[in-house]
C-alpha cells in the first residue's frame, strides 16, 4: 500500500495551538464576535465618530467545551452514545477604520460508542474535525455591515488519508442594525461534502430584544459549541442569563484508509432542543451549562464517493455539557 499523509489527533491539537479561531467547529456563521461588532457599530454612530472609531485594534478569545450525548436506541437495532470535546481560538484585527478580520480555528473531537448496530463501524469510532475560517467584516455605516469568509475543514479518523478529509466552502452575508438591541441579517453557507455534493445552508442573523432583558438571538450561544440554531434568552441580572434553544448539527468524517471500511464516510445529523444557563462574572469570562435532548438523529455510512450504504434514525437522547470562554 502506498504511504499516505495522516491526520492524527496530535496534528489537530498542534494546529489548534498555532492558529486562532472564530469558526466554532460547526457554527462557523455567528458568535460572540458578531455581538461585539454590533455593539461597536452602534457606539460609533452614537459618538458621531468615523466608522470604527474607538474600536480595539486586536482581540483574542480562547474557548472550550464538553458535551455528552447519552446512550440511545437506533431504529435499525442497537445503541449509540457520544462524547464531544471542543476548542476554539480567535484573533480579531482592525485592518481599516471600518474593516475587521477574524482569523479563526476550531477543533472538535468526537468519540462514539456502538453496540449491536448494523452500521458496520465496530464498537467505537473516534474522529477529529478542524475548521479554519478567516472572516472579513466591513462596516458600511452606522447601520449596515457585510461579511465574507472562506472555509477550510478537515474531518476524519486518525489514519484517514488527510487529502480525503478536506472540504472547502465560503460564507457571505449582511446585517442591518436598527440599534444595538435590534439587528437582522441574512447570509448563506456553501460547503463541499466529503465524497461528492455541496451543502447549501441559509444563515439568518437575528438579535432582537423583544422586551427589556428578553431576546431572540442566534449569536449569543457560547463559543466553541456545535449548535447552529435560535435561542430565546432572558437576562436575570448583570451576571446571569437563561436561554432556550433549537439547534441543527451536521457532521461528516472520513474513515481510516484501511480495513473493511476503507475510505468510507460517517455522517451524523441531530436536531437538538436545549436549555442554557450563562454566568458571566466579568466582561472577559463566561461559563455556560447546557442540558437538552437530541430530539431527532440520523446516522449514515457512505461510500468513498458519497453514496449511502446504511442509514438509520435514533430515539431521543439526553445531552449535558459545559462551555467556557476567556477574551483578552
Amino acid at each position: 500500500m502506498p504511504h499516505h499523509t495522516r491526520l492524527p489527533c496530535t496534528v489537530a491539537m498542534i494546529m489548534a495551538m498555532l492558529v486562532s479561531a472564530h469558526a466554532l467547529a460547526q457554527n462557523v456563521g455567528a458568535g460572540e464576535g458578531d455581538r461585539t461588532f454590533i455593539e461597536q457599530q452602534d457606539q460609533a454612530g452614537k459618538d458621531a465618530a468615523p466608522a470604527g472609531g474607538g474600536r480595539p485594534t486586536e482581540r483574542f478569545t480562547v474557548a472550550g467545551g464538553y458535551l455528552h450525548q447519552f446512550n440511545t436506541t437506533l431504529n435499525s437495532g442497537g445503541h449509540y452514545a457520544a462524547d464531544r470535546v471542543f476548542a476554539a481560538f480567535s484573533s480579531r484585527m482592525l485592518l481599516a477604520p471600518n474593516m475587521d478580520l477574524d482569523i479563526g480555528l476550531a477543533w472538535e473531537f468526537d468519540h462514539y460508542r456502538f453496540s449491536g448496530t448494523s452500521l458496520g463501524l465496530g464498537s467505537s469510532l473516534t474522529t477529529n474535525t478542524l475548521s479554519v475560517v478567516p472572516r472579513f467584516t466591513v462596516l458600511l455605516d452606522q447601520h449596515w455591515a457585510i461579511n465574507a469568509a472562506p472555509l477550510l475543514q478537515l474531518s476524519g479518523e486518525n489514519d484517514a488519508n488527510a487529502a480525503d478529509t478536506v472540504t472547502g466552502g465560503a460564507i457571505a452575508g449582511f446585517r442591518y442594525a436598527f440599534d444595538q438591541d435590534h439587528v437582522l441579517g441574512a447570509g448563506v453557507l456553501v460547503k463541499g461534502l466529503l465524497g461528492s455534493g455541496v451543502l447549501v445552508v441559509p444563515v439568518p442573523l437575528v438579535d432582537w430584544e423583544i422586551t427589556q432583558g428578553l431576546r431572540l438571538s442566534n449569536i449569543r450561544a457560547p463559543e466553541a459549541n456545535p449548535f447552529v440554531g435560535l435561542e430565546l434568552e432572558q437576562e436575570l441580572g448583570k451576571e446571569f442569563d437563561l436561554g432556550l434553544g433549537v439547534a441543527w448539527m451536521f457532521r461528516q468524517a472520513r474513515l481510516d484508509d484501511s480495513g473493511a471500511n476503507a475510505s468510507q464516510i460517517f455522517q451524523e445529523m441531530n436536531l437538538a432542543v436545549y436549555g442554557r444557563a450563562e454566568w458571566k462574572p466579568t466582561s472577559n469570562f463566561r461559563l455556560d451549562l447546557v442540558v437538552g435532548t437530541a430530539a431527532y438523529s440520523r446516522l449514515k455510512t457512505l461510500t468513498g464517493g458519497g453514496d449511502t450504504l446504511t442509514s438509520t434514525g435514533a430515539n431521543a437522547s439526553l445531552m449535558v455539557g459545559a462551555f467556557a470562554s476567556w477574551r483578552f
